[in-house]
């Protein structure tokens, strides 16, 4: 082997290291694989932040939804300037530490939501119409197209979906 070859192979697989190393971060600080949520949202935005945080990574560009008649959940919304996502709204625990635990994609039609969804999940492997999805070291996910909206949940400890999740 000659030293130009040489240094090639150790320059990749320094930077393999290297990208491998902010891989295992990211996944460590939000529990979460990518692949969970569509390329569109901000790639911060994982399930569990809570709220502080999430504005933080947000911005102004957020609405607090006051028409909600639930005490147990804050929502926020959020206008696009996609061309296929009008807007996304997140649901927020209203305890503790206020965690992320649902995220609602508004397409402009059903056939969006479902081409988002199949390409996330692939095709349903729950119900025939839902994904269920275990990643080790992870929130379990559940998500379901519902007319033009993709619905995206996490099984977060305490928040709305949590006791309701093992009864389907």
């Amino acid at each position: 082997m000659n030293k130009k070859h040489t240094t090639r192979i150790c320059l990749l697989f320094i930077s393999s290291l290297f990208f491998c190393n902010i891989s295992a971060t990211a996944q460590n600080k939000t529990g979460l694989v990518c692949g969970v949520l569509p390329s569109e949202i901000n790639s911060e935005i994982y399930f569990g932040i809570n709220l502080a945080d999430f504005k933080n990574v947000i911005g102004s560009n957020l609405k607090l939804e006051t028409k909600s008649n639930t005490d147990f959940r804050l929502i926020y919304s959020q206008e696009t300037n996609l061309k296929e996502i009008s807007s996304v709204i997140y649901y927020f625990d209203n305890e503790n530490s206020k965690p992320l635990y649902e995220v609602i994609i508004n397409y402009q039609n059903e056939e969006q939501a479902k081409k988002a969804a199949t390409i996330l999940f692939g095709q349903p492997n729950f119900d025939q119409i839902d994904w269920r999805i275990k990643i080790q070291g992870a929130p379990e996910i559940w998500s379901w197209v519902y007319k033009n909206k993709l619905v995206v949940v996490a099984k977060i400890p305490g928040s709305e979906w949590f006791n309701e999740w093992d009864k389907e």
